[in-house]
């Protein structure tokens, strides 16, 4: 049962948030305006009211609302605080005085053109640094969409990540959960876990609407809408707006492909897409704003009786009204006697789920499904949801979590483009194609993949397929033993250009000629490849030791074991060395000629 809380305007909350006045108010949720009297600021106060209901899971909840609490971007409502305030959990959030994109939309049915990129723009930015962060919004609307000041400054504020999965599911009224149906992605409604990519698609659905004034599908209830987003694709928005560009209609219809691996990877992706797309409005049409719908009478009024019946009428009345009254209660446990309220089975894991359903009065049929935010053996999702209309002792399918999904890119290497394509698409691979020069792969041969082979990504993940153009065209001139000014010379000559120079010392080549060079003479190579080259800083220069004092021989022998040429003049005949020319201590190249003094 939900609880209502707009008496709790004035009170205290965790000490600081003084709650002002109820700003907005919803089957999951009511908002305040606070004021945070520990830092002296205004800040909206959301509090959830579906807490007391079975089922609600508070440690996602605040799990949920701390990783919320780590995103900061100008397009998104930042969150500062999260607790518990007598029983029901409350997250604290930037205030934005303005109006919800809802509200623009009722006021003026459809945006211009380049007004509602503009404004989609930012939304897709704020939605992206969500995805970046391994967040999923799961209930992108326009209800959700705030628009601060009226339009001054950064006008988009995206507000609600992930709170409402973390209670389970909004469970508003009828018409709050219709408008929720006519963006809810197709997997999301065959149970499969939410991924940026149906972020991608609510939000197109949205642009649709800015485009268009009305959303694609509509239908008796949610139910029925949801089907339509299964079983129909998002016609162009030009069937109803001719003035959209055709480059922007097909944008929009990309973005809304039934399978998530069609549509762009994520909000940057289709930001990126959007910037790329001419907006100005087709030529020669008039912008047609719709009109609002009509409302249409429906109450029947019934006149009052004139004549007076007889008693026979009367008994006849009464049987009618008895075989009625038969019918009605017939049907009513035909139609509602017999059905019940679908348990929340969301915060079981595998190995409780059917003992809990079991104890609740329902089977359990268990499936498997990846998720990103749901940890390995917990529930994803349930069908019929939680709250929702369920015979007695009914099968309630359960998706179990498999953890992230996440695919090795294929080696495929040696491969032909439309093989190594095959190979990717059996992860929804964004694919584009770089061409490059290879000394290992024939023309058209795949080279490689970035990510590389062997790395893990996720289902449409975008991928770079690197195909060979063949052998490079251009050889690798012979540098060795040219002057360095003349090998760069001769390798740029030849298209090419020259990396890293590397000193080293040579007894055999002269100082600032090239040793080495790499790639090799006649190696192929393609225009603007580098050639790293070796030269020569001429012979090591060695330290001259002290040789004074030792007898002569035995100072040749050391000197000439070092490289020295040495030279001795003795004037007696005792052999011992009194004074050498090279200073002892100082260096000179191998070869230097040395005189020793001996007598």
């Amino acid at each position: 049962m939900t609880t209502t809380t707009g008496g709790l305007t004035g009170a205290i909350v965790d000490g600081r948030y003084r709650l002002r006045r109820l700003i907005a108010q919803g089957g999951m949720a009511d908002v305040y305006e606070a004021h945070d009297e520990r830092l002296d600021r205004t800040v909206a106060v959301k509090m959830i009211t579906t807490a007391p209901v079975a089922g609600f899971d508070l440690k996602a909840f605040a799990h949920e609302a701390r990783t919320i609490a780590r995103l900061s971007h100008p397009n998104v409502v930042a969150v500062f605080d999260q607790g518990v305030h007598e029983g029901m959990p409350y997250v604290v959030m930037e205030y934005v005085p303005g109006t919800t994109l809802r509200d623009l939309l009722n006021r003026r049915r459809r945006l211009r053109i380049e007004e509602a990129v503009e404004l989609f723009a930012q939304l897709l930015d704020g939605l992206q640094a969500a995805h970046d962060a391994g967040l999923v919004h799961r209930d992108i609307k326009p209800e959700n969409i705030l628009l601060k000041n009226g339009g001054r400054g950064d006008r988009v504020k995206v507000v609600d990540f992930g709170l409402a999965e973390a209670v389970h599911g909004d469970r508003e009224t009828a018409g709050p959960l219709v408008a929720t149906a006519a963006y809810v992605a197709p997997e999301l409604v065959n149970g499969k876990p939410a991924q940026a990519a149906s972020d991608v698609y609510s939000s197109a659905l949205v642009l649709y609407e800015l485009l268009t004034g009305e959303v694609p599908f509509d239908g008796p209830d949610a139910g029925a809408v949801a089907r339509r987003h299964v079983e129909e694709d998002v016609p162009s928005p030009r069937l109803k707006a001719p003035d959209v560009s055709e480059g922007l209609a097909e944008l929009v219809t990309a973005a809304a492909a039934r399978r998530p691996g069609a549509r762009p990877v994520d909000a940057g992706a289709f930001l990126r897409r959007l910037q790329a797309v001419d907006v100005e409005p087709a030529p020669g049409t008039a912008g047609q704003v719709p009109r609002p719908t009509r409302s249409v009478q429906t109450t029947m009024v019934v006149g009052p009786p004139h004549a007076k019946r007889s008693w026979k009428a009367l008994v006849t009345l009464v049987a009618i009204a008895a075989a009625l009254v038969s019918v009605a209660a017939a049907g009513w446990w035909i139609g509602v006697g017999r059905y019940t309220s679908a348990p929340s089975l969301l915060d079981q894991t595998r190995e409780t789920v059917a003992a809990f359903a079991e104890e609740e009065g329902f089977d359990v049929e268990l499936r498997d499904g990846y998720s990103e935010s749901v940890p390995i053996g917990q529930v994803v999702s349930q069908d019929p949801g939680v709250g929702d209309r369920i015979r007695q002792g009914a099968t309630i399918t359960v998706v179990i979590s498999l953890g992230p999904e996440r695919y090795q890119v294929p080696n495929v290497a040696g491969l032909s483009e439309d093989e190594a394509r095959a190979e990717l698409a059996k992860f929804d691979a964004e694919i584009t194609v770089r061409r490059d020069y290879s000394t290992e792969y024939e023309a058209n041969e795949v080279v490689g993949t970035e990510p590389a082979a062997g790395e893990e990504v996720k289902a449409g993940t975008p991928v770079t397929l690197i195909v060979s153009d063949g052998f490079p065209p251009l050889t690798v001139p012979d540098v060795v033993g040219e002057g360095e000014d003349a090998a760069r010379d001769a390798i740029e000559a030849e298209g090419l250009a020259v990396g890293e120079v590397e000193p080293r010392y040579s007894d055999t080549i002269p100082a600032g000629s090239v040793i080495e060079q790499t790639p090799g003479a006649d190696s192929p190579a393609g225009e603007g490849d580098e050639v790293d080259l070796v030269v020569s800083e001429g012979p090591e220069p060695v330290e001259v030791p002290d040789v004074v004092g030792m007898d002569i021989d035995e100072a040749r022998e050391e000197l000439e074991g070092l490289g020295f040429t040495v030279k001795t003049a003795q004037i007696w005949f005792t052999g011992t060395v009194f004074d050498q020319s090279l200073d002892a201590g100082s260096e000179h190249p191998k070869g230097s000629e040395i005189w020793l003094w001996a007598r």
